[in-house]
């Protein structure tokens, strides 16, 4: 298999092959995260499609300043989340009272079966989902949350917070904590 930055030359050239070895080797991964944002698979489809569209349109600005994966992580979700938030209506939630959670719900989401993890992701509510996914999946900060989704950093905090709450809720139904 080749490696990454081979797979960058040749699709910046417009070999083919080279696009194809990339889009296998990252497709399952990417998909993993349109479906964190998408409950339905034909939705997390397309968005798929729509961000290797523009990976490999936007391939040029990639300085490799970060691991090639990563900056696509970051492509997919923009797209996810740009997707969602047009077709659909995100509501959002502000609360200056934020409720406290225990210390042992991360410890428990880290600890916990990965895949039984994202089913319960996609049970959130919309807002609730795009937030946590955000925040505590993709890296984003509450500033940066609050540009994308045009929220303020308060309602995204608040957001995140209520997801941690409802995944906590969750866990203890299913069992997990």
């Amino acid at each position: 298999m080749k490696h990454d930055a081979d797979l960058v030359k040749g699709c910046l050239r417009g070999h083919a092959p080279s696009q194809s070895a990339l889009y296998s080797k990252y497709e399952a991964r990417m998909y993993a995260i349109c479906l964190r944002y998408a409950k339905e698979s034909h939705a997390a489809l397309d968005i798929l499609q729509e961000g290797f569209i523009r990976i490999f349109k936007g391939l040029h600005t990639y300085k490799g300043e970060a691991p090639l994966v990563k900056w696509m992580d970051r492509v997919m979700a923009n797209v996810a989340i740009r997707y969602i938030s047009k077709k659909q209506r995100i509501s959002f939630k502000e609360d200056i009272q934020l409720e406290r959670l225990s210390p042992q719900v991360d410890s428990t989401l880290s600890q916990s079966n990965a895949r039984d993890i994202m089913n319960l992701i996609t049970q959130l509510p919309l807002g609730y989902r795009t937030v946590f996914n955000m925040y505590a999946i993709e890296g984003y900060s509450h500033k940066e949350i609050s540009e994308q989704l045009g929220i303020t950093e308060g309602g995204s905090r608040s957001q995140y917070f209520r997801a941690k709450k409802a995944m906590q809720d969750l866990l203890r139904e299913n069992e997990m904590i």
